[in-house]
């Protein structure tokens, strides 16, 4: 009999660890459930946030599109501008470039005037002054002759 009563006791601990294991199965069951409840609910709000989110950049893209369309339509309507600015340009650089070449053509021919000119005063100058100093000895000679005949006449007056 005492190995009945072993046998006895065993299945009673058997029993006992098995009903605590079921306990402990419910216990977890019950906890994953209320975690799979609780993952459920996160899941549905996540649904309606990315479903919100999704209509929002729907409509983000939809006005970036617009935009994109309406400043490529006002780049294109720019680019008549820009061309006409930059001919515009063309025309000053060509204006300055004959401006210059015309001053620089003016500055020549006002420098060969002012050269030739210069040239015809000093020329009658130099004869002039090359007169004078030929003729300087010729004055000089009658200013000599003159004072000796005036002082040929006071002595003669003097003597008188």
């Amino acid at each position: 009999m005492e190995n009945s009563w072993i046998i006895e006791a065993s299945v009673a601990i058997a029993a006992i660890a098995f009903v605590a294991l079921v306990v402990f199965l419910i216990m977890t069951l019950r906890s994953v459930s209320a975690l799979l409840g609780q993952t459920n609910g996160i899941m549905r709000e996540i649904q309606q946030q990315v479903s919100g989110l999704s209509a929002e950049a729907t409509e983000v893209l939809r006005h970036t599109n617009e935009v994109t369309v309406d400043v490529r339509n006002k780049l294109h309507s720019i680019d008549s501008v820009v061309y006409s600015v930059k001919n515009v340009g063309d025309a000053v650089e060509e204006i300055t470039s004959s401006l210059k070449q015309a001053s620089a053509s003016v500055a020549g021919t006002v420098r060969s005037k002012v050269v030739e000119t210069v040239k015809q005063v000093e020329a009658p100058t130099e004869d002039k002054v090359v007169k004078v100093m030929q003729a300087v000895p010729v004055v000089i000679d009658l200013w000599n002759s003159f004072r000796n005949r005036k002082s040929m006449k006071s002595s003669t007056l003097s003597k008188a």
